[in-house]
């Protein structure tokens, strides 16, 4: 797994657990403040995270990660 791959699947993750347009998320979006900061979209997300990479992301921890780019920055040192 590189980078390009984890950044491409956060986006597919994104988009859906936020209900939005996959082409509209990039590396550089601003998770809470492009796509929301509602709880139950936020947990969605983590638990796909979760169940690929096998790494865990404690929710209150999920907003000390400002976009897909840092997510995915994440994942690369964890798994």
């Amino acid at each position: 797994m590189n980078r390009d791959e984890v950044v491409s699947k956060l986006i597919e993750y994104a988009a859906m657990a936020f209900n939005k347009d996959a082409a509209s998320i990039h590396e550089d979006t601003a998770i809470a403040d492009e796509l929301g900061v509602q709880s139950a979209q936020r947990v969605a997300m983590t638990a796909s995270i979760e169940n690929d990479y096998d790494v865990m992301i404690p929710v209150a921890r999920f907003a000390n990660y400002k976009t897909i780019g840092d997510l995915a920055d994440y994942i690369m040192e964890e798994a």
